[in-house]
């Protein structure tokens, strides 16, 4: 036996099983990585709705502006050209995606401009002009010219604006705030105004 040949062969060995040894520390490594990578990923879906020329990419609770927008837009138009003939498929086309929690007050909504076009036998129609979206508190104002027409006299338009309040669940859009009324957007720039304009009036009362 060569006792040189068998150390030199040896020591091969060791260098071999060495090299394994750190490639299989460097493989935990790399997998302890990914899996805490992938545990804290959510996944995205990319969308192009229609009417819009840009991806916008929705997330479990969360998504971009064109896609809320894309929403609002919708909304406004079906809420907008609601009559006592198509109340009932306007319900039932939102059902899904009204919060439990504001359900009562979007359908007592719905039924109040129902009962209003029922009982003044008139018709109303809903153009929106603009979409807006507010970063800040997440709502989308749809504002447009609201054209009523009755059995008599001439028809009259007014400017109207929906507010929406659109957010996602498990990449569900849920509707959990819903106003209307009549004018511009009742942005934060509209509140702070109003806010500052009641205070004054307060002051000034409480002065006399």
């Amino acid at each position: 036996m060569d006792f040189h040949k068998y150390v030199a062969s040896y020591m091969d060995s060791r260098r071999f099983v060495a090299v394994l040894e750190a490639a299989v520390v460097c493989l935990v490594i790399s997998n302890c990585v990914l899996s805490s990578v992938l545990l804290g990923h959510r996944d995205a879906v990319v969308l192009v709705p229609p009417h819009l020329n840009d991806e916008v990419r929705v997330l479990a609770d969360r998504s971009s502006e064109g896609y809320i927008k894309a929403w609002g837009l919708f909304l406004g138009e079906l809420v907008g050209n609601i009559s006592p003939t198509n109340l009932k498929f306007i319900q039932k086309s939102l059902e899904p995606m009204i919060s439990p929690r504001v359900y009562r007050q979007i359908t007592d909504i719905l039924n109040m401009q129902a009962e209003e076009i029922m009982a003044d036998h008139i018709s109303i129609t809903f153009e929106p002009k603009t979409v807006t979206y507010e970063k800040e508190t997440g709502l989308v104002f749809v504002t447009g010219q609201t054209h009523v027409k009755g059995p008599t006299g001439p028809a009259r338009s007014f400017l109207r604006t929906y507010e929406f309040l659109i957010e996602l669940e498990d990449f569900r859009p849920m509707l959990t705030w819903m106003e209307m009324y009549e004018g511009n957007p009742h942005d934060l720039s509209f509140r702070t105004k109003e806010k500052e304009r009641k205070a004054k009036r307060k002051v000034k009362h409480e002065d006399d």
